[in-house]
């Protein structure tokens, strides 16, 4: 892929509205992962895991804040700093793990005075995690919940006590996927085993090239994963 490919393909990173509250002459911090999808790094990185640290206030659950992790095209962890005030001791830790062949498709939020009350989040493959309360008004965030079309990339927002404020970045799956996108549509065919069972039985006529290519749609969902991350790469 050359660069202008991965110009284009950054170009098409949109954000959703930010929800919440700004107070810009108060002690709120913001926090901010973009940096991890720029024109230089757009396919080295992928959010693996999302930490929310929950207390308590009025007897009622609270949003504390948040911890992204981030996987390398090697499998190393890059950690961003917790996005919290770390003097309000938490009441609990909620870890959301994102498997390599999974992505967040699905956000949903809601708000009340000043804070955001509660988040669902919801994986391309059915995973789910809601942290917070009922309480405060269902925002509805811009089409990325219309369907399953949508990737999310990373998060950024703002927080003082609690969770004030956040926002997602998102891309187009297909988008984002498009160098590879014919290695996901040949493998799910090849899993038909009707389908399967006729390029075996003339498996031995394909050119070379095409041999490689049935061979890797194939593989291990691990090994398989790998060379679409070398593609991309």
């Amino acid at each position: 892929m050359n660069q202008a490919d991965i110009e284009d393909i950054a170009d098409k990173i949109r954000c959703t509205a930010f929800f919440g509250t700004i107070f810009p002459n108060a002690d709120q911090k913001r926090f901010d992962d973009t940096n991890y999808f720029n024109r230089e790094n757009i396919f080295h990185y992928r959010l693996s895991k999302i930490r929310f640290f929950l207390g308590e206030r009025e007897g009622k659950p609270l949003i504390q804040g948040l911890q992204t992790f981030f996987k390398d095209f090697y499998g190393k962890e890059f950690i961003s700093e917790e996005s919290r005030d770390g003097t309000e001791k938490e009441l609990d830790i909620k870890d959301f793990e994102i498997p390599s062949n999974d992505f967040i498709c699905n956000f949903h939020l809601r708000m009340g005075y000043e804070r955001i009350t509660q988040i669902k989040l919801k994986t391309i493959k059915g995973k789910e995690i809601v942290v917070g309360s009922d309480e405060g008004e269902e925002k509805v965030i811009d089409i990325i919940n219309e369907n399953q079309e949508y990737m999310i990339l990373f998060f950024f927002g703002a927080y003082r006590k609690c969770l004030e404020a956040i926002a997602a970045g998102y891309i187009p799956i297909k988008v984002y996927l498009g160098p590879t996108i014919g290695f996901f549509e040949l493998r799910k065919k090849y899993k038909n085993k009707f389908f399967k069972q006729k390029i075996d039985e003339k498996f031995d006529k394909l050119s070379q090239k095409d041999q490689v290519l049935f061979r890797t749609c194939g593989l291990p969902e691990n090994c398989f994963n790998c060379v679409i991350k070398y593609c991309l790469f």
